[in-house]
């Protein structure tokens, strides 16, 4: 069963590959009996194409640059339909279109928006010394005995002993 898979297999490749050489040749022979008219038309086609490329390129570059109280300028033309309204029938881009259009999208959404200065992150309350809070190692030892909690005033000793024997040891160049 295997062996006759591989046969038929085999086979098919052979036919594929034959198949597609006719297949190309056939491509050519078209291409070759195509009238002046029909080579135009796919021209005119190919041509057509491009320049709603370049269109859509165009008008979204005016965008970017109209976004320029935008966060992220390249986000603008994700907010704005129909392009097609922006582009005149000589061609021109109407900037002042896209101007208002982005100015309605930063007002219902105004997180787009850039904002002016440095921005800071907010204190943090739960960094840095609290008011009421020990002020110091020997402070936290005592409180820790206090409560019981052996392991912790055990721990602090010793960074305090380590600390001591650091600051006691001779300097080395």
């Amino acid at each position: 069963m295997y062996e006759e898979t591989r046969t038929k297999l085999t086979s098919a490749e052979t036919k594929a590959r034959e198949n597609r050489e006719k297949a190309r040749r056939l491509d050519e022979i078209e291409a070759a009996n195509k009238t002046d008219a029909e080579k135009a038309v796919e021209r005119a086609t190919a041509a057509e194409a491009q320049l709603v490329a370049l269109r859509r390129t165009a008008v979204d570059a005016e965008i970017r640059a109209a976004a320029s109280g935008w966060a992220d300028p390249t986000d603008a033309p994700r907010y704005l339909d129909e392009r097609d309204r922006y582009v005149s029938e000589d061609g021109e881009v109407d900037t002042a279109a896209i101007a208002a259009d982005l100015a309605a999208v930063l007002v219902q959404r105004p997180h787009l928006a850039r904002v002016d200065g440095p921005r800071r992150p907010a204190p943090d309350p739960s960094q840095g010394q609290r008011q009421g809070g020990p002020s110091g190692v020997a402070e936290q030892i005592r409180e820790a005995e206090a409560r019981g909690d052996w392991t912790t005033a055990i721990s602090l000793k010793n960074q305090r002993l380590a600390e001591q024997a650091r600051a006691a040891a001779p300097q080395t160049p």
